[in-house]
């Protein structure tokens, strides 16, 4: 297929805006409630532990497969996809609106409740979304359509992060949360134009052993019986390791060096967005022009080997164009190798279990990234800036390394198929 097609393909743009949907929740969870409750003067210890709710991303493999098969009632007329989309959406919508309702020095109680539900809510949807681009967009294109997913969640996180400080320093954290809102009943309009393939799924009209093994066994045997499947997942886990363990502790770094927060935000928030975005589609592309082993390898070195950017940064200082410098070359490395993971779990799925499967490979690839990087700050703290960015780049080989033992026993495609 030609690349123009690909990126004037209408529905590569139905992606990147669904993408924007997705991003917007967990930037509200990790950031913007944050900011709300630390200008409220509430306690930093109570503040972070909303962050716990973000724990739903790396469970929802547990309840993929209900998005899968359970049709909701009269909404699942719309389409399997599109009712869940649109369900859950209506409810994001119902829980961010609340929060405008609440005062973080009365509600906080409330406030936890809404923020469990939005952990949950925003993961469900996040599972219907990504079985909607399976399931539209054919395995060729895979990769352009994760580098548009990426985009339009990123973007998504600037619009509720950065966005919404914007406007709340003008109008209070009340009218934030009613635009949030109401952007998510346009989005619901959205969803409804779109155009949902319609594959043949098994119906299930009660909840029986038979019905359950179907849902919940089934799509994990599937993956399972293909050829490496145990150290596909083993390179899933590892690939983006070297690169989350960077990420957990760059903002300490950066103030540690004497950047300010308002350097960090214009910087490394706004002027880094553009970074990642251009990684993103160049990930895209090399997986779509060179294959899916060249692209995801491509990708792996760039991000590893990059991290040394860090080091040459922690030796200038507090040096703005430094940062600018060492920003631009790890977010566009760390986008390729977003893309290039996403492209390659999204052509791995089975689009019989298109959810469930996505599900178990995201949250396979988050797994290091919601739990051993907490020791991030102590291992630095230990070992010093310039060893723990080394570090990093160390962390990266056992991924390289299962992808090549990968190619070589069982092959990857040359190009997507």
């Amino acid at each position: 297929m030609n690349i123009i097609k690909i990126f004037t393909d209408y529905r590569q743009f139905q992606i990147f805006i669904l993408g924007i949907f997705s991003g917007m929740p967990l930037t509200i969870i990790y950031s913007t409630l944050s900011g709300w409750m630390r200008g409220a003067n509430i306690d930093l210890a109570i503040i972070t532990t909303f962050a716990f709710a973000r724990v739903f991303y790396s469970l929802k493999f547990a309840w993929a497969p209900f998005v899968d098969q359970i049709r909701i009632p009269i909404l699942h007329n719309l389409g399997q996809r599109k009712s869940w989309m649109c369900f859950m959406s209506a409810i994001i919508a119902v829980i961010i609106f609340s929060y405008s309702q609440c005062d973080p020095n009365i509600s906080i109680s409330s406030m936890y409740m809404l923020t469990i539900a939005l952990g949950f809510a925003s993961a469900t949807l996040d599972v219907a979304i990504d079985a909607f681009r399976i399931d539209t967009i054919k395995k060729d294109s895979q990769s352009i359509a994760a580098a548009n997913a990426v985009f339009g969640y990123l973007l998504g996180g600037l619009i509720s992060g950065a966005g919404a400080f914007y406007f709340a320093e003008d109008y209070g954290w009340k009218v934030v949360f009613i635009v949030i809102a109401s952007l998510y009943v346009v989005g619901i309009l959205f969803m409804l134009t779109l155009q949902e393939p319609k594959l043949v799924r098994e119906k299930f009209n009660a909840l029986t052993l038979y019905s359950w093994k179907r849902m919940t066994i089934d799509p994990f045997g599937d993956f399972l019986k293909r050829d490496g499947a145990i150290v596909i997942l083993l390179a899933v886990i590892f690939y983006k390791l070297g690169d989350a363990m960077l990420g957990v502790v760059a903002t300490p770094f950066y103030m540690d060096i004497g950047f300010s927060l308002k350097e960090i935000a214009s910087i490394v928030k706004l002027f880094g967005l553009t970074s990642m975005v251009a990684g993103a589609y160049i990930g895209g592309f090399l997986m779509y022009r060179f294959g899916h082993f060249k692209g995801l390898m491509i990708g792996g070195i760039a991000q590893s080997i990059t991290n040394l950017s860090f080091v040459w940064l922690h030796h200038m200082g507090h040096d703005v164009n430094a940062l600018m410098i060492a920003i631009s070359v790890e977010n566009i490395a760390s986008g390729m190798g977003n893309a290039a993971l996403v492209g390659y779990l999204s052509y791995l799925c089975n689009k019989q279990f298109s959810a469930t499967q996505y599900a178990l490979l995201s949250s396979a690839s988050g797994l290091f990234s919601h739990s051993i990087v907490g020791f991030g700050g102590v291992i630095a703290k230990n070992l010093g800036w310039d060893l723990y960015f080394i570090m990093t780049i160390v962390l990266a080989i056992p991924g390289l390394c299962l992808l090549i033992y990968v190619n070589k026993k069982y092959g990857f495609t040359s190009k997507t198929t």
